[in-house]
């Protein structure tokens, strides 16, 4: 499965992006909110090929806490440190907003080992 996005450059690692919406650029109007500051839900990529499926051959439960960490991409991580699985790339713009010392912390909402591992999570800024 492919990794879904904008189609812009800044969907990709190493891309400069910033992290709250300047009216610049992109589509549609601006809000003036930080992106930074807003919770998100997200269905996680390559959850079967992260560690934490590997190693125990099943997906987090529902309620499971993760965290969100900038390893040259965005995974959500279990208590233990193991990657669940990769944020879609159209969350990159987090990159920057953990680089500027924010930090998130999320809730397994749905988790299915069937018919393929997939994990979606709802995050908030802490």
């Amino acid at each position: 499965m492919g990794s879904t996005g904008s189609g812009r450059f800044t969907d990709y690692s190493g891309a400069k992006t910033t992290a709250t919406t300047s009216g610049s650029g992109g589509g549609g109007g601006s809000s003036g909110s930080d992106r930074c500051q807003q919770a998100f839900s997200c269905t996680l990529e390559e959850v079967a090929q992260c560690d934490y499926f590997v190693q125990t051959g099943s997906v987090p439960p529902v309620g499971s806490p993760l965290t969100l960490a900038l390893q040259r991409r965005l995974f959500a991580k279990a208590a233990d440190g193991h990657n669940v699985g990769a944020l879609p790339t159209s969350f990159n713009y987090l990159a920057a907003c953990i680089e500027s010392g924010v930090n998130y912390a999320g809730v397994v909402r749905v988790s299915s080992n069937a018919p393929v591992p997939s994990v979606t999570v709802d995050f908030t800024p802490v």
